[in-house]
């Protein structure tokens, strides 16, 4: 294996090096390890490094802007000493496509215009909240009575009209009960970059308190895998990102191990790093591993595994359906199926199996459409389900991966700590959780997200969770560990989640819901310590510690419930069969 260090080709620090490594990469694509100092390495759009790739859970565009592009490599590493690479504009910061046996390891990732501001509260009003936005930290300006941000390279993005979270300025966590309940409507130039913001709805504002202020579009990924094996990311720090932060699609055994998600303090940023989540991992196989990473102040969940449910609309012939991608972030994937791939069959009321099938073709004919042709003739049942209308879903059953996620602190972030919907092996222990929704949550859906995965063996074990944890109401947010799929009809007989051990876990309560479990049977909530915290006032509306909702073959024995609790009930049980409490 040759050793390369990058000076020695004239790919200096302090310098736009963004044509030159891809050449470099090009040159030297097998066996080469690339040697990066410890110094500032610049990256730009070029129009050189345009490329159509479609991205799980992002908006849809024409082209992608990259910068670190990596294609048909193997088994190489790229060792930095401590680099910092700096971008500017929306780009793709890494980008790496079929390639296998990869090591990258010693990086940080920034802007220097970043792609998430920050505003500090300094009076609060009727209706009203003064924001100061530091111009250094984050340049700025005021257009059209409205707030624009300058991300580099000449783009400015406009301040977005949905959601922006407040965060204590004590603590940096999200303020409790905030969530997404300030949406700005209107904003006034006060002068010396203060701003007064009329949100749409009342809102509890305290002044003192830090808004992280999302702008831009989620148009681009951090670190981007496609198609790729057997590549591990390694003491990698990300200090802004416009989109997703690691996007992995259609890879397999990828493993992020020290990839911490902070704001870079030292640039005056004091919560603002990711616009979105920090790892997507989507339609993988093998396993996917994250592991001694840390999520501080991330405007989505810090991370999220599943599927891509799609749905039948038209029966072409025995052998072939015409499919739907159905949510408008997910759509228009090159590899959703290739030939030998089986796939899962489901009925989406109950959201049960109905069969699976192997694919011999895979055709797309628009970005939301494509053909599938199996290789035997499908089952009547099937095609009768497919006849009827919006009624059959397909997941790609090849394309699931296996889940180990150990010794990680989930800081405050907004919305919930991790989403899990894989039917393969999924460990969760030894982390550590301050989420502002729910700390764990078990998904999966072909109605609403379309982010499949029915789960069948999970552990969730040895983990803390802190009473910042769930402090606000997001989408599924009914419990600490909220197993909450979408299922329209439930069948206590049909459960869509199963085998879920809940073990030697440390919960930090103030009488907020424990455990809510909808459609999941052998469910195990055991051998845990749960505390009273005096730390927040109750505000949640899960009236009962434990609450079970057509579940099947439920241990809740040897649990320790340490203070006084004020729920109204224990344990909470609708249409539940086999329940042993104690």
């Amino acid at each position: 294996m040759q050793t390369i260090h990058l000076r020695d080709h004239g790919i200096l620090p302090g310098t736009d090096i963004t044509l030159a490594l891809c050449d470099l990469f090009r040159a030297y694509p097998t066996d080469t390890t690339f040697v990066f100092e410890d110094a500032d390495y610049y990256f730009a759009p070029h129009d050189e490094m345009h490329a159509d790739y479609r991205i799980s859970n992002s908006d849809v565009m024409p082209y992608r802007v990259l910068g670190l592009w990596m294609r048909n490599m193997h088994n190489c590493a790229l060792v930095g000493n401590g680099a910092r690479l700096l971008f500017a504009g929306h780009m793709h910061p890494v980008t790496m496509d079929h390639c296998t046996d990869i090591r990258m390891a010693g990086f940080t990732i920034d802007w220097p215009k970043p792609l998430v501001a920050e505003g500090e509260v300094v009076a609060v009003g009727d209706g009203y909240a003064d924001l100061y936005v530091d111009p250094a930290a984050f340049p700025h300006r005021y257009a059209g009575g409205w707030l624009e941000f300058d991300v580099g390279a000449g783009e400015w993005y406009p301040l977005g009209r949905h959601s922006q979270i407040q965060f204590d300025g004590n603590n940096r966590c999200v303020t409790r009960v905030s969530g997404d309940n300030f949406s700005p409507a209107r904003i006034e130039d006060l002068g010396g970059d203060v701003y007064r913001v009329w949100p749409k709805k009342p809102a509890r504002v305290a002044v003192g308190s830090l808004f992280v202020l999302r702008h831009n579009a989620r148009i681009h990924a951090g670190i981007f895998t496609e198609k790729c094996a057997d590549v591990t990311f390694e003491d990698i720090t990300v200090h802004s990102c416009g989109g997703l932060g690691c996007l992995a699609q259609f890879c397999r055994d990828i493993t992020y191990r020290r990839v911490n998600f902070l704001p870079n303090r030292a640039a005056g940023r004091r919560i603002a790093n990711g616009r979105d989540d920090g790892m997507h991992l989507t339609c993988n196989s093998g396993t996917m591993t994250v592991t001694e990473c840390s999520f501080v102040g991330l405007m989505d969940d810090p991370i999220n595994i599943h599927g891509c449910c799609v749905t039948a609309d038209e029966v072409v012939d025995a052998r072939t359906l015409r499919c739907r991608y159905r949510h408008n972030q997910a759509q228009g994937f090159h590899y959703w199926a290739e030939p030998g791939d089986e796939i899962g069959f489901i009925e989406r009321r109950h959201m049960a199996a109905a069969g699976a099938a192997n694919v011999a073709a895979y055709t797309l004919e628009t970005m939301d459409t494509f053909t599938l042709t199996f290789t035997e003739p499908l089952p009547d049942e099937i095609i009768a389900l497919a006849e009827v209308g919006d009624m059959l879903a397909l997941d790609n059953l090849t394309h699931t991966a296996a889940f180990v996620c150990t010794e990680n602190r989930f800081g405050s972030c907004r919305a919930r700590g991790i989403l899990v919907s894989t039917p393969k092996p999924v460990r969760i222990s030894d982390n550590y959780f301050a989420s502002s929704g729910a700390a764990v949550l078990l998904a999966g859906d072909s109605n609403y997200w379309f982010e499949s995965g029915a789960c069948c063996d999970v552990e969730i074990s040895r983990n803390v969770f802190t009473d910042v944890c769930l402090s606000s109401n997001y989408q599924f947010c009914d419990g600490i560990i909220s197993i909450s799929p979408v299922v329209p009809e439930p069948d206590t007989a049909q459960p869509f989640h199963r085998n879920v051990r809940i073990e030697g876990n440390t919960f930090d309560t103030p009488d907020t819901p424990v455990l809510h479990a909808f459609s999941c049977a052998d469910l195990t909530f055991t051998g845990n310590r749960i505390f009273k915290s005096p730390g927040a006032d109750r505000w949640h509306k899960g009236d009962a510690a434990i609450t079970l909702d057509h579940c099947s073959g439920v241990d809740l024995r040897g649990n320790d419930w340490i203070g006084d609790f004020g729920f109204a009930q224990d344990v909470a049980a609708v249409d539940c069969a086999d329940v042993t409490r104690g």
